[in-house]
């Protein structure tokens, strides 16, 4: 009997101990993150800017980066339809036309890249932000050969440059 109440207080001790390990997330490396992103330098300013992400774990980081990409991009689309609105030259109104629908998607692929890291998917939001990124590029490309309102390039990089942190971080979770 007395064997039955010592293994039992052991197993007890030990679960309690795991699940105080477990709830106590480690805090995720900025300096590898930031270091394989596309744009280090960006990655470093922007993680010292947003005081959030100081001692966050990996996967809050991605939330708070996702998040970040999510906003970026809600931002850029409302300036694009209302530069397309205004626009009065046929090409660069066709130009920010096409945007507009490049970043309705991008925005629909960030929406399913948020469901796949609730659920835990971090490879599908991979392939999601992956998906987003793409709209942003062919904006920019379709902008390219018009005098494009400079600011539109400009939130476009910086998207990318986001998109690119919760890439790097999506592959380390």
């Amino acid at each position: 009997m007395a064997t039955y109440m010592t293994n039992n207080v052991l197993v007890s001790c030990l679960m309690f101990f795991l699940m105080i390990g477990s709830l106590n997330a480690k805090a995720a490396d900025i300096k590898a993150i930031c270091g394989k992103a596309k744009n280090p330098s960006f990655c470093t300013n922007y993680m010292k800017s947003n005081p959030k992400t100081s001692g966050a774990d990996i996967k809050t980081l991605a939330t708070i980066t996702l998040g970040s990409a999510q906003t970026t991009a809600s931002g850029a689309l409302t300036k694009i339809q209302s530069l397309a609105t205004k626009e009065t030259n046929p090409a660069l109104k066709k130009g920010y036309t096409s945007c507009v629908e490049q970043y309705k998607n991008t925005i629909s692929s960030l929406d399913e890249a948020k469901k796949c890291l609730t659920s835990g998917d971090a490879p599908g939001m991979n392939i999601k932000v992956s998906a987003a990124m793409e709209g942003s590029t062919t904006c920019q490309d379709g902008l390219a050969n018009v005098k494009a309102d400079p600011s539109v390039v400009k939130d476009s990089g910086d998207f990318q440059n986001i998109c690119g942190i919760v890439l790097v971080i999506s592959n380390m979770m």
